[in-house]
């Protein structure tokens, strides 16, 4: 079966970060495994930039691309502010770009963010528009939140529901197939607005201005488990979570059962993970009053372990394979 989604990681060591061009002292942070965005200085200020497409997605492309890259900005402590895309149409999709602008639009004008420059262009030799974001912000936090800051102890915490963003597209873009295994009107109806909860921007911003993380991750591709393996590798750390505790909404559970997927690895945009020391979060209960703690970060050597709801330990040695990709590449075949 071809694996679709992200470049692994060895590929990514061996062939992309060999190759970042020229070192300058105004880049403090570059590129590496985990981290979705970087950080430059320009005088006195700090600027923290990330850059996505929306590939995985046919519904509400324009609204996601807008989202998914203000989310990266704002899990590094930054304000998202200006956005730039590419749209790429097929032959025949000219028609619905002004629907797409549509969508970038609504989604700037929710976030306060100013579309600043980008391309258009029909392009040969693709199937279904593919738009690619670029977003900058400034930096809010008195520090840069990486992803590689959490330290062995930290509670690992979680906003919002596990496959937030997997469980919209699944709604929109798998509805018949859903309709046809007993998923009702009404799920289908309330899930597709899941893309309504995608942006982290209160949470993330609102833990960065305090300082309490000590790092912040947007979970995209492989879900909650993903982004917890990403945050730990970064780190030097690994983590142990406990399925009981992450919340999933009625509808994520209803389509992943009839899909036959696991909602704990799928893609989950609109949800923030962080790193909080365990001091901060008691003298701050307040600020952590809507997350749930899922789990901690221990030692390296430790491992990470998902322990099931039945007691049962899950080993997660590697990269998290996007149950979306595994639906579309069986599709595919």
């Amino acid at each position: 079966m071809k694996r679709f989604g992200k470049i692994d990681r060895r590929t990514l060591e061996e062939i992309v970060f060999r190759r970042l061009g020229y070192r300058r002292r105004d880049v403090l942070i570059s590129p590496k495994f985990g981290e979705d965005a970087a950080l430059v200085r320009s005088r006195s200020r700090r600027i923290v930039a990330a850059m996505d497409p929306i590939t995985g997605s046919e519904a509400r492309i324009g609204w996601l691309a807008v989202h998914v890259n203000a989310n990266d900005v704002a899990a590094m402590g930054a304000e998202p502010k200006w956005f730039s895309a590419a749209i790429l149409l097929p032959e025949d999709g000219l028609d619905v770009l002004e629907h797409i602008m549509e969508e970038v639009h609504e989604a700037c004008v929710k976030l306060k963010i100013s579309l600043i420059t980008g391309h258009t262009e029909v392009t040969p030799g693709i199937s279904k528009p593919i738009i690619v974001g670029h977003m900058l912000g400034e930096l809010v936090s008195r520090r840069p939140l990486s992803s590689s800051g959490a330290r062995p102890g930290d509670l690992l915490v979680m906003s919002k529901t596990a496959g937030i963003e997997g469980t919209a597209i699944l709604a929109s873009d798998f509805e018949e197939e859903l309709r046809r295994r007993g998923v009702s009107s009404e799920v289908l109806e309330r899930a597709k607005r899941f893309y309504e909860r995608i942006s982290i921007l209160d949470e993330a911003l609102r833990l960065a201005r305090r300082n309490l993380p000590t790092a912040m991750h947007d979970p995209t591709e492989g879900g909650v488990l993903g982004g917890a393996y990403e945050l730990a590798e970064a780190s030097g750390c690994s983590f142990i979570i406990y399925e009981e505790r992450i919340p999933v909404a009625e509808e994520t559970r209803l389509i992943c059962e009839a899909l036959g997927c696991d909602p704990l690895k799928l893609i989950s945009s609109g949800v923030l993970l962080a790193a909080i020391p365990r001091q901060k979060a008691k003298r701050h209960p307040n600020l952590i009053r809507d997350l749930a703690i899922i789990g901690e970060f221990r030692d390296r050597r430790s491992g990470n372990i998902l322990v099931r709801s039945d007691g049962s330990e899950e080993k997660i040695r590697e990269e998290i394979l996007d149950e979306l990709w595994r639906l579309i590449a069986e599709h595919a075949k």
